[in-house]
Order: structure tokens, then sequence, then C-alpha cells
């Protein structure tokens, strides 16, 4: 039988080992790689979100939320979802292998201190659901159209890989790559070849935007169309206004698509099309007029959707109540506060929601811009197809009077 001594001496080597394992499981803990990342989300979320008290509150909760993340992308979900009960737009982790990283960072350039800013891509925009990853859009003029991507198409793998949106084109710019599609659900992938290039995101937005400039014959009718992706600067806005009044200028209906991509619009973008900007007549010496219009004064339709976001939805909500435009496709996505990015000590990105947004006493977030004219989406295995785009081309071409 031990002595009292003996006992009292096992107490303490076992009170040492747990003092032992608890200050190694700490240690564990602050050496996570993603701890201090954690960490510092959560300190902006305290001390910048829109909503201080709300701010608070999460971060109370949040505390040390990150130190049991296995990899990126693990602290990269635990994040987002953490973020995701903020409930509030604008608001987002964005780590540096992200393709967002780099189309925020381009937005916000100036005010990050960045220098050109440039990504690998093949020119389309895709949607992740539970059944992979889709096509949503080809841009016109781009490595994928080239390659004759379709919308619709399921992006399976690349160079035998599985496709991954961060790490699919990382190290191929200039280089054929193999990528294999399923167009048909449950066919055999087709095996393309696609070469990606590196393009600053801002730049390839515009260059999408005028290559997608077209006018069709619609109902006897020419409907001009023109596919804004994003709205963030003047130059889009300025796209938009040299081709209504040249390559536009003799069509009778416009149908303007906002759909997916990035907000940023101005409240002057609706001046393009207020008929209360005079109509200049200039005469010359053979006594013929020219008329002058400073404004679209024909149909407009608006092409909206679930991810038509923020400065897209004030352009479309004042042009709707001011009945400018008809409104296709989808309820809008209900993301209106103003949003920020908070860098993070090693380059990551933290999108905040940081002021409250109203629009004529209005609040849209969480609640968006309701369309005038519905038409369900159908993008899985489209081959190419675009429903609502064909049929916000014949709603605008029915508006043509005479």
């Amino acid at each position: 039988m031990k002595s009292a001594r003996e006992g009292h001496a096992m107490t303490i080597r076992t009170a040492r080992w747990w003092v032992a394992v608890l200050l190694l499981a700490g240690s564990a803990q602050a050496a996570s790689p993603y701890a201090k990342r954690g960490e510092e989300i959560v300190t902006l979320v305290r001390t910048r979100f829109v909503d201080a008290a709300k701010g608070a509150a999460w971060a109370d909760a949040h505390q040390g939320y990150a130190a049991g993340a296995k990899d990126l992308e693990d602290f990269t979900r635990r994040t987002n979802a953490a973020l995701a009960e903020l409930k509030a737009s604008h608001t987002a982790y964005y780590p540096k292998e992200s393709p967002a990283h780099a189309a925020v960072t381009s937005i916000f350039q100036t005010y990050l201190k960045q220098e050109d800013i440039t990504a690998t891509g093949i020119g389309v925009d895709v949607r992740e659901t539970p059944d992979g990853f889709f096509v949503r859009h080809v841009f016109a003029d781009g490595p994928g159209a080239k390659a004759g991507l379709l919308r619709g198409d399921r992006l399976v793998t690349v160079e035998g890989r599985p496709f991954h949106p961060w790490h699919a084109f990382r190290n191929r710019a200039g280089r054929a790559t193999r990528l294999t599609v399923e167009r048909v659900k449950g066919a055999a992938p087709l095996t393309l070849t696609v070469t990606p290039r590196r393009m600053n995101p801002r730049k390839e937005w515009l260059a999408v935007q005028k290559a997608s400039s077209q006018v069709v014959e619609r109902q006897g009718r020419r409907v001009a169309y023109q596919h804004v992706y994003a709205c963030a600067g003047e130059a889009y806005q300025q796209a938009l206004e040299e081709a209504l009044q040249d390559t536009f200028a003799d069509a009778d209906a416009l149908v303007i698509d906002f759909r997916d991509g990035w907000g940023g619009c101005s409240p002057a973008f609706i001046n393009l099309f207020n008929p209360q900007v005079s109509l200049l007549v200039n005469t010359g010496r053979d006594g013929k007029p020219h008329p002058s219009a400073l404004s679209w004064r024909k149909p407009v339709v608006l092409l909206v959707n679930g991810n038509s976001r923020s400065g897209k939805e004030l352009v479309a909500f004042a042009m709707k109540r001011h009945r400018l435009a008809t409104l296709v496709g989808e309820r809008t996505a209900g993301a209106v506060l103003a949003g920020g990015p908070q860098k993070l000590s090693n380059g990551d990105l933290l999108y905040l929601a940081v002021m409250d947004v109203t629009v004529d006493g209005e609040r849209l977030e969480g609640v968006g811009v309701p369309v005038d004219v519905e038409v369900p989406d159908a993008l899985p295995y489209a081959g190419g197809a675009d429903p609502r785009k064909e049929r916000a081309l014949d709603v605008a071409a029915s508006q043509v009077k005479g």
C-alpha cells in the first residue's frame, strides 16, 4: 500500500502532466496559421461593421473560431459561414488565391494602393452548384469562346485534374490547356483546348462589354444589346453612351444586360435615359435637320437576375420607378449596403459592409427590385441557349410603337 507521501508525489506529477498538456494545446492553437488571420477578421468586424452592436456581438461569439482550420479552404469555408450570420451584403472573405480577390482589388485599386493587377483566366463566368461548376457567361472574343465553350457546359477537368476555380489555370497563361466539359448530362465529356491569358479584371470587363454589343432583328425591329458586366467606374457608362450615339443610333430599342458580374453604377447612369435632357437639332447649309439626342428616348429593357447587385440595383430601381425601362428576368439580389475592402496582414481581403444605403427613402437591402416580366433560368446543360436574353429581346421589340 502506497504511503501518503508517495500519493502526494503522484498527485503533483499528475497535475504537472495536465498542465503540460494544456500548455501544449494552447501552444498548438496559437501556432495555427489561421488563428491570427481569424482574429484579424474578428477585430475588423468588431470595429468597422456597419451595425456596431451586431458587429460586437458577432465578434464576442466568434473569438478563436479559426484555430481548428485544417487548411486554407477549410478556413475560407468557416470564415464565410460565420460572416453569413451577419446577414449583410458586401461581407465576405477573399483569400489571395481566389479569383474574386483580384476582382475586388482591381475595383479598389487606388484605395488599396496596388500596382497593376492581373489574373489568369479563360474569359468565362462560372457558377458553382451542388452538381458542379457550370459556365454562366462566355465572354465574347475570350479564350473560352475561341475554344468553343458554351453557356451551360459543366467544367469537369483541367489537364486531367478536377476543375477548381482557384487553381484550374494557375501558371497556365499562354499555354495550351486540355479542358474537359460535360455538355449533355450523362454523356461522355468533350475535350477542348483553351489558352488562358492574364488580364486586369477591370480592363477585361470593359472589353467584354464592348465586344458584347450587337444589333439583332426581332419582330421586324432592330434591337440593340450590350452586357454591362461591371459598372464600377466611368469607363463602363461611357462605353454604353458611345454605343448609344454610334453603333446603336439607328436601333429601335435597347436591352442592357445587368446579370451577374459586379455593381458600382453611379446614380448618374440614368441620365443616359433622361427624357428631360434637351434634344438638339443641327441644320446645315443644305437645310436638312440632324437631330442629336443626348439621351436615349426609345424603349429600354433591363435584364436582371438574382445576382444583379449593388449599384446595378439602384439603377434598376430608379429606372423602374420613373418608367424609363422594363425589367425582365428575376428579382435582383437585395445587396445594397456599401462595402469596403479591408486588407489583412498576409494580403487577403475582408470585404465588409461599412455603411447603410437607402434610395429615395427606401431600403433595398434584403429586398431587391422586382421585375415586370419574370423568366425562369435554365443554366445546366443549356447548350449555349439563353432564354432570359431571348425573352428580353422580344419584350424590347414589342415595345416599339408605329
